[in-house]
């Protein structure tokens, strides 16, 4: 009787001293936590990981409720995503009701359906360099009034050799929209640019896998002495010239010659049988292969060739030196060249170079045949049509011979050389108008051809047998001669033009029937001769292009 008496007294003083410990905030006890969970429907394969922020990740096997293991306090957000998807088959699983803040009650009405899916992938070539990541992009909209911004779909997709690749997403059909394939961020060590193709993917029933991204770079030149075409692959870390296959025959007289930013296509402008060839490009190999149609009549002596990417296509231009006129044809998704409506716009005599001002929508166009001059167009980036601006065309030095933009679009530079007073003239480009600079035209040695790198930091000229280089003061646009210039080249260089990388020259000298390469120092501007060069090509080879 006494020992059951003793023990209820010490039941009693355990219970008073657990009261004290709660009051005191001692003991188990604390703030109320919660759960987050909801339900699954029509899964029917296996691997479904759910997440809550980051951390908490939950094997789901089988359709029905579904609870997270971590109990969170009121006033904690959640965010719960598909950390990994259902296979065996594939499913694509969509979270709704999955973000939110907990208001002192569990969270019960996260819903995650799943359905049938697809895969998205494709085939990498070309890639030396490491770092490239792709995305997968829902366009949505242009963000204006009413649009909506572009925002990606899934995560990331690191790519870090050539071959086959499948993004971590699964495509479905109530997706409701159209997604694009995307290079986030291009390969370094060495620098590389890649481009996709086939981008565009759209609401299908099948595995999309023909993607393709194509990191290696070409170079082509134009041979006028043997009608042909030569492809070479540039070497990403040391800018040799590598030929692919024999070259392609094209019209008579090749002279201009152009490729679009896609890597798709490749344009020659043949001046003996005033006509353009149009060529499709093997984006791994570099190997040509000529469009059906090809060639598409142009007019008189084409000389000169540019392209203009607009909102809806891409544009082609073509400098008539014979016919005085710049004939202007839309990009066909095959390669196909259709003449716009007009087809034709005046410019002034013997029109023989183009320059494009890509961000603004401007074309500038050299007129070697005694007019002295330059003209000036606007581009209508919908149709591709030109509109002259007023007072076009603008005086230039005597027989401008070739045009280039410098210091990203804010003045412009002719090649004048003339036999008695060869010069370069510079223009500022105010309001898009070719305003001549104090002083200009500058009595300077100068050939057939001048161009700027990348940047517009740097001027280059062809003349005798080397390139001479210039400074340009991205402020008043005036050139300071360059230390260590004259270059040597080949015999008789004509065409000069930079790598996409910005990293490369390369010089194609009509004499003596090959290509100089030269690796570029973008803070100096000085050339250094690339092990190997110069590289053989056709017989008189006027001009070379790299995309």
């Amino acid at each position: 009787m006494q020992s059951g008496i003793r023990n209820m007294a010490r039941g009693a003083a355990v219970v008073a001293v657990l009261t004290m410990l709660t009051a005191c905030g001692g003991g188990n006890s604390g703030p109320p936590t919660y759960t987050i969970g909801g339900t699954v429907t029509e899964i029917s394969g296996s691997g479904l990981v759910l997440q809550n922020e980051s951390g908490d990740d939950l094997p789901i096997s089988a359709s029905g409720a579904f609870t997270f293991a971590t109990r969170m306090p009121s006033g904690t957000s959640y965010a719960v995503t598909v950390k990994g998807s259902p296979t065996s088959p594939l499913q694509g699983c969509t979270v709704s009701d999955g973000v939110g803040t907990i208001a002192a009650t569990d969270v019960t009405n996260v819903s995650v359906t799943c359905e049938s899916g697809y895969t998205v992938g494709g085939t990498v070539s070309g890639l030396q360099g490491s770092g490239l990541v792709l995305q997968l992009l829902a366009p949505g909209g242009h963000p204006s009034p009413g649009g909506h911004p572009a925002h990606d779909v899934g995560p990331p997709l690191q790519i870090t050799s050539n071959g086959p690749f499948t993004f971590d997403f699964v495509y479905t059909e109530s997706l409701g929209f159209p997604t694009l394939a995307f290079v986030s961020q291009q390969p370094a060590s060495p620098i590389q640019f890649c481009v996709i193709r086939n981008a565009a993917i759209n609401i299908q029933a099948a595995n999309v896998t023909d993607i393709e991204v194509g990191c290696s770079q070409h170079a082509y030149v134009a041979n006028a002495g043997d009608n042909t075409v030569s492809a070479y692959t540039i070497d990403a870390t040391s800018g040799a010239l590598a030929a692919v296959g024999t070259p392609v025959a094209t019209g008579t007289s090749p002279h201009a010659i152009v490729g679009t930013q896609d890597k798709k296509y490749v344009f020659v402008g043949n001046e003996g049988s005033n006509d353009i060839s149009a060529f499709a490009v093997n984006s791994a190999s570099g190997a040509l292969t000529a469009v059906p149609g090809s060639p598409f009549p142009a007019g008189t002596d084409p000389k000169a060739l540019a392209l203009y990417q607009g909102d809806s296509n891409n544009y082609l231009y073509v400098a008539n030196a014979g016919s005085d006129t710049v004939s202007a044809f839309a990009v066909d998704p095959t390669g196909a060249l259709t003449p716009l409506s007009p087809a034709t716009f005046a410019t002034g005599k013997s029109p023989s170079s183009i320059a494009v001002d890509h961000y603004l929508g401007y074309i500038y166009v050299a007129n070697n045949g005694g007019s002295n001059d330059v003209s000036a167009f606007s581009v209508d980036t919908f149709t591709g049509l030109l509109t002259p601006l007023v007072g076009s065309p603008f005086p230039a030095g005597a027989n401008p011979l070739s045009v280039a933009l410098g210091a990203g679009g804010q003045f412009l530079y002719t090649a004048n050389p003339d036999a008695t007073n060869p010069s370069i003239s510079g223009f500022n480009l105010i309001a898009a108008v070719p305003t001549p600079l104090s002083g200009s035209p500058f009595p300077l040695v100068v050939g057939p051809y001048i161009a700027t790198d990348r940047t517009g930091a740097y001027l280059y000229v062809t003349a005798g047998s080397g390139i001479v280089g210039y400074g340009i003061d991205g402020t008043t646009g005036m050139l300071t001669p360059l230390p260590g210039f004259p270059v040597v080249t080949g015999t008789a260089p004509h065409s000069v033009t930079f790598d996409t990388t910005n990293q490369f020259l390369y010089v194609a000298n009509d004499g003596s029937a090959d290509v100089s390469g030269f690796r570029f120092d973008a803070s100096t501007g000085g050339l250094t001769p690339i092990t190997g060069s110069p590289f053989p090509a056709g017989n008189h080879p006027d001009f070379v292009t790299v995309f």
